[in-house]
């Protein structure tokens, strides 16, 4: 299945050095263009070693650009002016992710909120560790501590959701 990440997924498991998961989970993802430098470009201007280690998974070749079409940008456009709470870069996600038919990896709760409106499968940066249990790439033990890493680190979650996925790392 292909997948399409927004920025938000990149960084936050690099953050906690954990973005290799995406590559062992999925062996090649794709980002649109305002994600490349929501993540990279403006990382690396900002300082942010999250930047450098996201540019060195398209330095590799597993995380991908994919331009959008011209009617693409325009319906991107057209979706900007309707909901001012989603940013360019998760709008051409979830634009990308139509056109492939792919999973969504996206955390902001407005983004994926209307992209589950058009059907799409979104999944986010807690999704990736519980797959990631799940699959083998990570024990009990290390999915619990990027959990709490990420939220040492600023990842907001919803108590409830903590909940349920602590129960889910058990």
């Amino acid at each position: 299945m292909p997948v399409v990440s927004n920025t938000s997924p990149l960084i936050w498991l690099s953050k906690v050095g954990k973005i290799s998961l995406l590559k062992e989970l999925f062996v090649e993802i794709t980002v649109p263009e305002e994600v490349y430098k929501e993540a990279v470009e403006n990382g690396l201007s900002g300082g942010f070693s999250d930047g450098l280690a996201v540019k060195e998974c398209f330095d590799q070749g597993w995380i991908k650009v994919a331009t959008l079409t011209d009617a693409e940008i325009i319906q991107c456009q057209k979706i900007m002016k309707l909901n001012l709470e989603i940013d360019l870069g998760e709008v051409q996600a979830i634009v990308l992710a139509r056109r492939k038919k792919a999973l969504l990896l996206m955390d902001e709760s407005s983004g994926r909120a209307f992209a589950q409106s058009l059907g799409l499968d979104v999944r986010g940066v807690l999704y990736i560790v519980i797959l990631s249990l799940r699959e083998k790439k990570l024990t009990n033990k290390e999915a619990k501590e990027t959990v709490y890493t990420l939220i040492s680190k600023g990842f907001r979650v919803e108590a409830r959701l903590l909940i349920r996925v602590l129960r889910a790392l058990e």
